[in-house]
């Protein structure tokens, strides 16, 4: 999975600033799929640590996208395009995107844990400071799908 990064980074980059803000996405990819490599004591970390981390990844990354865009109280056209978009990107097959979606709708709820799933992640990506930007830049083009951050979005991000 060490082309995800560059693959979502780009795509990302591209839907923001044309040719130019894919370059830009592509390296922030990279530097993605670099933190997943490079983690504090490697040889300590197994095949199912780095598992765990993406796991915890993908699950925070479509449940709080989910939250993201209920947080307005209506989840708009834009905002389910670009899960769809963040889904075609991680190259899903359908079992995959089938839970992604769940994940998004469980985000959507309103007794849903979203502080419990932030410390999960925040758990398993032990600091990786480029794993966590690319977590918080798929939130905010989720926030801005629809083309404006209203401030219950904002307020979410914060």
């Amino acid at each position: 999975m060490s082309w995800w990064g560059k693959l979502v980074g780009g795509a990302f980059g591209f839907m923001l600033g044309g040719p130019l803000g894919a370059l830009l996405g592509v390296a922030l990819g990279h530097n993605f799929d670099k933190g997943l490599r490079a983690l504090p004591d490697e040889a300590a970390f197994s095949a199912g640590d780095r598992e765990r981390v993406q796991t915890a990844f993908f699950t925070a990354t479509f449940v709080v996208m989910g939250r993201v865009a209920k947080a307005d109280g209506r989840v708009s056209p834009a905002e389910i395009r670009m899960a769809e978009a963040v889904m075609a990107e991680m190259a899903l097959d359908p079992a995959m995107r089938k839970t992604a979606i769940g994940l998004f709708d469980q985000g959507k709820s309103v007794d849903f844990d979203l502080d419990a799933v932030l410390e999960q992640f925040r758990r398993e990506c032990h600091g990786r400071s480029t794993l966590i930007g690319m977590f918080v830049e798929i939130q905010l083009q989720a926030a801005y799908a629809d083309g404006r951050l209203v401030a219950a979005e904002d307020a979410l991000l914060r």
